[in-house]
């Protein structure tokens, strides 16, 4: 076997794994020893990366690509039906002439999909004047303790939570809105052709279905669906590196997940429907959220300021699974105080101190 021919075996093996990578890591049921594994692949050698990198980029240009922007010489068995072709032999005969022929052809298919900006022709259906356009800009915003319901020129219902901002920008193309902290939970309107992206931080949360809220408190971001779908994208971390790949995952109604900074994507956790967005009605539903989270939280709600003082990162990042009434931040104090290893301290006018227990 020449070195030309051992290479390309060398690429279709990484790339396979990239690939088999991507979708393990898209599964509600992944557990943490695969991730541990997942992790451990990356960092053994920086090809991994790169073709995890490559896996991610091919298939999230794949799910915008629809058969009308193919060019007719292009318009073959596409790379996911070929994927699965491949699956399907690899598992019951890895090793016969069929499964390396769906290797192969599968294999073939990704380089035609790394290929295709050059041959794509697309037609947006509008005047060139159109395309260019500037997307419809514009910023709302709520006050503390305040919940704002808009609705957006395409039809989006939004309700912000108190001390939240919201910018959008709505084009013809696509619908894409920011949040740069605190909660909105979005009704989207139904338009199959211009997706809905929130971004919160690097979370980016793409509408499938309809109804679901995206939160960002304390250093995490969360997003929890009560009617259709939504896919979740994160960067990808480990041993407290950010990589420049993402990790994804699709929620249905009933399910909500997490991301943080040093963390990453969390795992999908169930919901109850009606929980979601619960805050619109002053209802602080918790689960799993961190003491920082809820004191983010609360000081949105709280007409003066609740602040962390002294070392308080170990305390901040504890668990919390409980409800509280938005209107009564009094009362969630007093229980932060019977429930933790903190003091609270409320002697000063407008302002709430929260400490470790002992420290001054």
């Amino acid at each position: 076997m020449n070195d030309q021919t051992s290479g390309n075996d060398d690429l279709a093996t990484l790339t396979q794994a990239a690939h088999d990578w991507r979708e393990r890591l898209r599964s509600p049921r992944l557990s943490a020893e695969e991730r541990k594994a997942f992790e451990a692949w990356v960092q053994a050698d920086v090809r991994h990366e790169e073709a995890y990198d490559r896996a991610v980029t091919i298939w999230a240009a794949y799910d915008h690509i629809g058969s009308a922007d193919i060019a007719a010489d292009l318009q073959r068995a596409s790379a996911r039906e070929l994927w699965v072709r491949f699956k399907s032999s690899a598992g019951s005969a890895s090793r016969t002439a069929g499964a390396r022929l769906a290797a192969a052809s599968f294999f073939a298919a990704i380089v035609a999909l790394l290929a295709l900006p050059l041959a794509i022709n697309i037609d947006f259906g509008a005047e060139p004047s159109d395309i260019t356009a500037e997307p419809q800009r514009a910023t709302y915003a709520s006050s503390n303790g305040e919940t704002l319901t808009i609705t957006l020129p395409d039809g989006t219902e939004a309700t912000l939570g108190p001390e939240t901002t919201l910018t959008t920008a709505l084009s013809s193309q696509s619908r894409d809105v920011e949040i740069a902290g605190g909660a909105v939970l979005f009704d989207v309107a139904s338009d199959a052709d211009r997706p809905f992206t929130v971004s919160a931080g690097d979370l980016t949360a793409t509408a499938l279905g309809t109804r679901f809220d995206v939160r960002r408190n304390g250093g995490v971001a969360r997003v929890a669906v009560s009617e259709g779908a939504v896919r979740v994208r994160y960067p990808f971390w480990a041993s407290g590196r950010k990589f420049s790949m993402t990790t994804s995952a699709t929620l249905v109604a009933g399910q909500q997940i997490a991301a943080a900074d040093g963390e990453g994507l969390r795992s999908v956790q169930p919901m109850l429907t009606d929980k979601v967005g619960a805050w619109a009605d002053g209802a602080l539903v918790y689960d799993g959220a961190t003491l920082g989270e809820l004191i983010a939280d609360a000081d949105r709600y709280y007409a003066g300021e609740i602040v962390f003082m002294g070392d308080a990162d170990h305390v901040a990042g504890l668990t919390v699974t409980a409800s509280f009434n938005g209107d009564d931040i009094d009362r969630l104090l007093d229980l932060i105080a019977l429930s933790f290893p903190v003091d609270v301290d409320a002697s000063e006018t407008d302002r709430v101190v929260i400490r470790p227990k002992g420290e001054r």
